[in-house]
Order: structure tokens, then sequence, then C-alpha cells
């Protein structure tokens, strides 16, 4: 991707022009899948979850676009975009979201979603900012409230890093062989969409209604650290299903893991 001048997104008008999909179109259930990264286009199909639950294997299947998927002037954006710039673009990704949601909604669906990571973020900024109308919404490896010094690591094309999911500090994305001007725009355009984190969701859902939300987090989680006892308890006591995985942040991704996260999503 060559640098170029960023210009906001414009969602498509058409909802079916928001997500790729697999599976019975005549289903009732649908599962739609938000990915991690911030990546610029969706993850190989061979990757997703999915393919490791045969038991949705008759149900309609979406991989959810994302802004920057849309938008290919995010990433490669000189100069670098701004936070306001960033905040706007993933408030854009959870519209999406929330369209595909509505959009099988009103076709009388049972809609179960799946937020992953940065899918997690804009989850949150979806409940933040829009109606809770999913059936399900399953959240995974994402803080409600990250330490504001773990964000301030974003920059120069680092990371904040939990070393054994606990102690704080920062790493390069890139291998220095890598660490190009170009390639390093890139990744400061996308570290930018990250540092929506700033906002303060355990202030920000307070009068949400959440009893439809599960919660999964790694007890070994090298990308966010560890919960706060005021995070957990907050979500207990919003109704959320709130389960610790004994792993780490990409962890989740193996037939034993996704079939309990799958009796999580399904459970009354």
């Amino acid at each position: 991707m060559p640098a170029r001048q960023f210009h906001p997104t414009e969602i498509p008008t058409d909802t079916t022009k928001l997500f790729q999909f697999d599976g019975d179109p005549d289903a009732d259930e649908v599962y739609i899948y938000v990915q991690g990264g911030p990546s610029w286009k969706l993850d190989d199909r061979k990757l997703s979850p999915f393919n490791l639950l045969p038991q949705i294997n008759n149900s309609l299947k979406i991989y959810a676009y994302q802004s920057q998927i849309i938008n290919h002037s995010i990433f490669p954006a000189k100069p670098v975009i701004s936070l306001d710039q960033a905040q706007n673009e993933v408030a854009n990704s959870a519209e999406i979201l929330y369209r595909i949601i509505d959009y099988f909604k009103k076709k009388g669906k049972h809609v179960y979603v799946i937020c992953h990571s940065h899918g997690g973020q804009i989850a949150l900024e979806m409940l933040r900012t829009k109606s809770n109308i999913a059936d399900k919404l399953l959240i995974s490896c994402v803080r409600l409230d990250i330490e504001p010094e773990a964000l301030e690591m974003i920059k120069d094309g680092k990371v904040p890093y939990y070393e054994n999911g606990q102690n704080l500090t920062s790493r390069y994305l890139l291998p220095s062989f890598l660490r190009t001007s170009t390639l390093n725009r890139k990744i400061e355009n996308m570290t930018m969409l990250m540092k929506v984190a700033y906002n303060r969701y355990t202030i920000s859902l307070k009068e949400k209604d959440l009893t439809n939300v599960v919660y999964i987090y790694a007890q070994y989680d090298e990308m966010t650290g560890p919960q706060t006892p005021a995070e957990l308890e907050f979500l207990k006591n919003k109704g959320v299903k709130v389960s610790e995985f004994d792993c780490g942040h990409n962890d989740l991704a193996t037939p034993e893991r996704l079939d309990k996260i799958l009796t999580l999503l399904k459970s009354k």
C-alpha cells in the first residue's frame, strides 16, 4: 500500500456489502465472527474458529468487515491518523457490526456474535453507542479499563506487552529488518485504532443492559494483562457470564476451548 491521504470511511448502505459468509442462508441461527487485529483484510477463512465448531455447520456463518477493511486509506495514511480519527473509525466498525446484527434480527434469525481482541474492542464500542440487540454477544481477550500507561506505550512501532500475563513492558510488533518507514507508518496507523481503549467501559456501560453478554479472559494474556477485581466485579454485577481460560491471548482456538465457548454462548 503506497502512502496516501486519509479519507473517513463511508459505510455502504447495502448491509450485504459489509460481510462475507459461509453456510445456509436459510438457517435459523446466525453466527457472526469479529476478528482481532486490527488487520486490513479478513483473516484466511482456514483460521476461523468456525472451522473447529462442526456443531454449527448447518448454520449461517458471517465474517464481519471493519472500517479499515473497507477503507484502504487508513493503514497507509500520511500523516498518521489522529486519535479522534481513530475513534471515529472504530465507531464506524461498531456501526458496521450493529447493522449486520440488525439485518439478521429483522429476518427473524437467532444471532450469536463472537468478538475476539480488537473485535472485542469494537463490540464494547457498539455496546457503548448502540442498542444491545444480539441474542448473545461473546467478548474475549479485551479489557474494560486497561491501564493508561499501557496505552502510552503504543508508539514508534511498539505495543504494550505483559510478560507472563502480568508484568507490563513493551515490544516492537515488527522485527528490526522489517522496520522500514513504509511499514512503520502502517503500524502507527494500525495501533492508533487500538488507542480507543482509553475509553473507560466500567463507566460508559454502567447504564447498559449486559445480561446477554459472555465475557472471556485469558489467565496469561500477554496483550491485555490481568483483569482487575474492579473490572470483574462490574461485569458480575451487570449479570455478565464471566469465564477465565487457562491460556494466553491467542490460544482460544482449540476444539476443547471453542466447545466450551459455544456452550457458554448457547447457555440460558
